[in-house]
């Protein structure tokens, strides 16, 4: 009768569909035990650090099962006995309103990416009712821990499938986890513009961490904070203390948003570079112990407003930007000498922005060597001539005493008060260049005017102007700002 009893149910295992007798599936066959268990001390407290094998990481993070992976902290005090010295884990041996602290779900927990998980045991976890009872200095503390999964539907007393312990580990009595000292940085940082569901832009950042600091994360927890900065302003930290930059778990990618986390006001890829750089940290709780990582590659996403530009031109250059003086054709080699050609587009460029007018190329004047609307505009506004024979020669260096003359016209546009004949005589008392002899007729006027306000005072301090001398393009535009920021000097 047993033998029927047995072929009739493995029959009815081949006719009966899978899912009705899929249970064996929706449980782990075996658990594998905690790994690396470590324990510190931080502000008079007992935290306990371990990491996840990936089969429990998985397992936890999966609805598949038809129960709970759990883990179980099991501690002694000295040579004492294991609190909960059991060769299995039963439903009721650790008790919810009791041991809350020593047990709970895998799952319940946080982990990193190196699936680290960590717990706070506080003296009240062991039954104390203030810091002196544990008594670190006289006490030793072991601890140990395994997982064990719970089916549901157990009872009291009913037997749970368990994992073999971790390691044991031990704190106080002069056994005691020393903190990092230092911690390496990471050289692999990498971002990708990424748009949400409503077209604002932010960056995916992804990174390698070092082993050194997966390393120094089984002991204590290492976090990562992000640095980030628009264009050629600050740093962020150079704004805020360490304590008020955010920080994030170990991790090795994040959906990083600057304006969501109140780096930045805006972001406009069209406008600005930013630049994004992370480091490492481990800080204490009680404040006494802080170690930080050097500071990961920088990188950087979006248009900047101007490159290659010389170190005592930046300040100006971000003023002159923020005003939208800079123009495209220029802005990638600030440091470079400047055309004829490019420096008509700055000049259409800044009276347009000044008056808020128009520009309209020459109705009738064209030059042979150049269709560059600009240079048509600039000459309508009579900022521009040619060079004899028609030709304007765009791509001849602009030199500093056309570049005065050139900006004087451009005030002289912008602002119908500054007359040729009012800079005439504006002029009159401010003494000679050492090297006017050098100067053509037209550009001794305009360099005084320029000279007169500090617009741009010389090339020395011998009184030099240096007319024939080449322009840069940050030159032409700082002067062009200078112009702009010193106009109540002129305009009286």
């Amino acid at each position: 009768m047993k033998k029927k009893m047995i072929a009739l149910l493995l029959a009815l295992v081949f006719i009966i569909p899978g899912s009705v007798l899929s249970f064996a599936d929706n449980a782990p066959s075996s658990l594998e035990a905690p790994k690396n268990l470590n324990v510190y001390v931080d502000n008079d407290d007992i935290l306990i650090r371990w990491t996840l094998p990936q089969s429990i990481a998985d397992g936890a993070a999966s609805a598949a099962y038809d129960g709970d992976i759990m883990y179980f902290i099991d501690w002694k005090v000295n040579d004492g006995p294991w609190h909960y010295d059991a060769p299995k884990v039963r439903v009721g041996l650790y008790r919810w309103d009791t041991d809350s602290n020593f047990f709970n779900y895998v799952a319940g927990l946080s982990w990193d990416a190196d699936n680290v998980q960590e717990i706070h045991l506080p003296y009240y976890a062991f039954g104390y009712d203030s810091h002196e009872q544990l008594d670190l200095a006289n006490n030793k503390y072991t601890f140990r821990m395994r997982f064990a999964f719970e089916a549901y539907g157990l009872e009291e007393g009913d037997e749970l499938l368990t994992s073999p312990y971790s390691n044991e580990v031990s704190i106080g009595k002069g056994v005691s986890s020393q903190p990092p000292k230092t911690l390496d940085a990471t050289q692999n940082l990498k971002a990708e513009l990424k748009y949400n569901e409503h077209g604002k832009p932010y960056f995916l950042l992804n990174w390698t961490n070092p082993e050194s600091v997966s390393e120094v994360n089984e002991n204590f927890p290492v976090r990562v904070k992000i640095d980030f900065k628009v264009g050629t302003g600050k740093w962020y930290s150079e704004t805020v203390t360490l304590d008020w930059m955010g920080s994030i778990p170990l991790s090795t990618s994040y959906n990083f948003d600057p304006v969501e986390e109140h780096y930045t006001d805006r972001m406009v890829i069209e406008e600005n570079v930013y630049y994004i750089r992370i480091m490492y940290i481990y800080e204490s709780v009680d404040g006494k112990t802080r170690v930080v990582s050097p500071y990961s590659n920088v990188v950087s996403i979006g248009t900047p407003k101007y490159e290659s530009a010389s170190s005592w031109a930046v300040s100006e250059l971000d003023q002159a930007a923020e005003l939208g003086f800079i123009t495209d054709t220029i802005k990638g080699k600030m440091n470079g000498p400047i055309t004829r050609e490019e420096f008509a587009e700055v000049v259409v460029n800044f009276y347009e922005i000044v008056t808020g007018k128009k520009a309209e190329p020459h109705p009738t004047e064209k030059f042979s060597d150049t269709a560059n609307p600009a240079v048509l505009k600039a000459r309508n506004l009579n900022i521009v001539y040619g060079v004899g024979e028609g030709k304007f020669a765009p791509k001849n260096y602009l030199t500093r005493e056309q570049m005065a003359a050139m900006i004087t016209r451009t005030i002289s546009a912008c602002y119908a008060e500054i007359t040729s004949e009012f800079i005439e005589n504006d002029v009159k008392n401010v003494p000679d260049f050492r090297d006017q002899a050098s100067f053509d007729r037209y550009g001794i006027v305009p360099a005084k005017f320029m000279a007169k306000y500090k617009i741009t005072v010389g090339i020395d301090n011998l009184g030099n102007y240096g007319p024939k001398n080449t322009c840069t393009r940050e030159q032409a535009v700082i002067f062009l700002l200078r112009a702009y920021l010193y106009r109540d000097q002129y305009l009286k």
